[in-house]
């Protein structure tokens, strides 16, 4: 490949807290602006948070029990007979916090980051390190809040700072970077970068002409078409344990007396009684959200105290119903899943997806006794998936693509909980 050169660096952006980080770091627990948790770097999962809360008037109000990635598979969506088997497990198989990467700083992380080391357990029970596993940093968060009184011409507005941490993985040809994104408001964001190398193929063909199928990354190198979904496991505790989630669906009011003139809007919060009745999917149409509320607690409005699942970007699987792949990993089936908490259910695939047949593990087994999720200790699974339609503008390497989600207060608090930060 002839070398392009390197472009003029742009002129310095400086990133300086001469004062320090406004977080802090006791062992394993992390505070910041109001945020309180705990995190773990878990040789399967990889990063993992744990008893996240929210200080408010002076006490610290549980939000999520534990947070972690559950599971990947990366279906291949070409048939030929070397290609068809490829559905990479990336955490039940490979192990995410094992193959994580030490983080460097000004590449992977911004000079202002705090690298912290994992301790793991090898193959032979030995403990190793491994350095700068976890990052951690503030960031710039754009306009938090803002009004201009036109007749005063005054101004009040803030400036948002996020707190950011994060690991990086690599399994095989991808990177894979987990965000986990506190910002000041209560909401907590997740995003997943993905960048690497695709896994490529060779072909007789240099240029598009005529070639069917996947698109030409390179000449005589085709990347072939796949998917990546990722179940997120959110074992939450809304200001406690008995939890209970409501679908909240939005529509047009129906024309009538009650509609007038036809620009009413209506939304729906309907409660999911059962774990078969919560395999949900996403619906643009309803603007589909979950929320996790508690129906024992109340806001001084009067309304149950909630955190509302808000979905971001995500795709339906391609690969058919039947294939083996698609059993192994069930699921797949759903964007949102709701189970009831027991111990040992972990894994959206199962303990084992290496040695599963499907059918017999993970969540589709968990959810298949439908018990009663009214009220109760509640385990929400989310997936996100990603259709890679790969691009020349991706090869050799490729930019980080984006996916993630939010989790946002609804009625957790009875107004704007960033009212307080200072100008």
């Amino acid at each position: 490949m002839k070398a392009t050169g390197v472009r003029t660096a742009p002129k310095p952006l400086v990133i300086s807290q001469p004062d320090g980080a406004s977080f802090t770091i006791n062992g394993q627990e992390i505070t910041w602006q109001k945020w309180h948790f705990r995190y773990t770097m878990h040789p399967r999962e990889g990063l993992v948070l744990q008893q996240v809360g929210y200080e408010d008037e002076g006490r610290i109000r549980p939000i999520l029990y534990r947070a972690a990635l559950s599971e990947m598979a990366v279906p291949y969506g070409d048939t030929d007979a070397n290609w068809r088997w490829r559905s990479a497990f990336d955490v039940g198989e490979y192990g995410m916090g094992r193959l994580a990467s030490s983080i460097e700083k000004n590449t992977d992380a911004p000079p202002n980051a705090t690298l912290l080391d994992a301790t793991y357990a090898s193959d032979d029970g030995k403990p190793y390190k491994l350095e700068n596993a976890v990052g951690i940093y503030e960031r710039d968060g754009g306009m938090l809040w803002k009004h201009y009184e036109s007749y005063s011409k005054t101004n009040e507005s803030r400036r948002a700072r996020d707190l950011v941490v994060f690991f990086i993985a690599t399994i095989g040809n991808y990177d894979y970077a987990i965000n986990w994104i506190f910002h000041q408001d209560g909401t907590l964001e997740v995003d997943g970068a993905l960048t690497g190398i695709m896994l490529p193929k060779g072909v007789s063909a240099a240029t598009s002409d005529g070639h069917g199928g996947d698109h030409l990354v390179a000449p005589n190198v085709v990347a072939p078409h796949h998917q990546h979904f990722f179940n997120f496991r959110l074992d939450f505790d809304v200001d406690g344990q008995q939890n209970s989630v409501n679908e909240m669906n939005t529509s047009a009011t129906p024309a009538g007396a009650a509609n007038p003139y036809l620009n009413g809007i209506t939304m729906k919060a309907t409660p999911l009684a059962t774990e078969a009745v919560a395999e949900r999917q996403i619906n643009l149409a309803s603007a589909r959200a979950w929320a996790v509320v508690n129906p024992s607690a109340h806001n001084a409005l009067g309304d149950h105290t909630g955190y509302i699942l808000v979905p971001g970007t995500n795709s339906i699987p391609y690969i058919g119903p039947t294939s083996q792949v698609r059993r192994r990993a069930g699921f797949i089936d759903h964007h949102v899943w709701v189970t009831r908490y027991h111990d040992g259910e972990m894994y959206a695939a199962g303990v084992y997806p290496n040695q599963s047949l499907g059918g017999g593990t993970g969540l589709p087994s968990w959810a298949a006794n439908n018990e009663s999720i009214l009220d109760q200790d509640v385990v929400v699974w989310y997936t996100m998936g990603i259709t890679h339609i790969p691009r020349p503008e991706e090869w050799p390497v490729m930019p980080s693509t984006h996916v993630g989600f939010k989790m946002i207060p609804a009625g957790f608090f009875a107004r704007n909980p960033a009212l307080d930060v200072p100008k």
